[in-house]
């Protein structure tokens, strides 16, 4: 007797990361900016925040906008304001217009949600600048939650926001430590290289 073949469950939502997937970042940037107005070398601010991983603390929402700000200003010795510093700090994003305008098809058909490691600065920056609303129906951000990718209970929250089981969802991402802890509870997952790559894989997902 031949076994019936278990049938596919669809995708009904996508869930996804957003830096070096919808939006490039470099971090370079705004250290370099801050670095020229301070009179040091980039890598002194970038030792400084990343190295140190204030960062971390900022993304987990541990360190608000203005103790960051603070932080900063009296290391670097900067004669800034703070609207001049969230701007330095933000203006670091360009959009890949490519995903930008694949997510915007397949939003016709599924619910988009982003689950993003950020921090508040950049988010709003993103909201402002990015188009993120023109995308994404909800999101699930670090700063909000207070823990971050890989923790598993992140990506429940994003599951549970798109209102589908685990297995209804995929989710794309760069790091591919990320990509394993989505597939672990059970969600489809994949690993983003490019936009076409993207298509590809969404597609033998199903998700057109």
């Amino acid at each position: 007797m031949l076994t019936r073949m278990k049938k596919a469950i669809a995708i009904k939502a996508v869930i996804s990361d957003l830096g070096r997937v919808f939006v490039h970042f470099n971090h370079n940037i705004s250290c370099g900016r801050l670095a020229k107005l301070a009179g040091c070398k980039r890598k002194d601010v970038y030792d400084y925040i990343y190295h140190n991983k204030i960062d971390i603390k900022f993304d987990r929402g541990e360190i608000k906008p203005p103790a960051i700000f603070k932080g900063i200003k009296s290391r670097f010795k900067l004669r800034i304001s703070f609207e001049e510093f969230k701007d330095i700090f933000s203006r670091i994003f360009t959009l890949n217009t490519p995903v930008y305008e694949l997510y915007l098809r397949i939003k016709k058909r599924y619910k988009l949600i982003c689950l993003s490691n950020t921090n508040i600065l950049h988010y709003e920056y993103c909201i402002k600048n990015m188009f993120l609303k023109d995308v994404f129906n909800k999101g699930v951000l670090s700063f909000r939650e207070g823990i971050m990718k890989p923790h598993p209970c992140i990506y429940l929250k994003a599951v549970a926001l798109a209102g589908c089981k685990p297995e209804e969802c995929v989710y794309i991402d760069d790091i591919s430590e990320f990509v394993d802890a989505a597939r672990a509870l059970g969600l489809k997952a994949i690993l983003f290289k490019s936009a076409k790559q993207l298509e590809r894989d969404l597609k033998k997902l199903g998700v057109k």
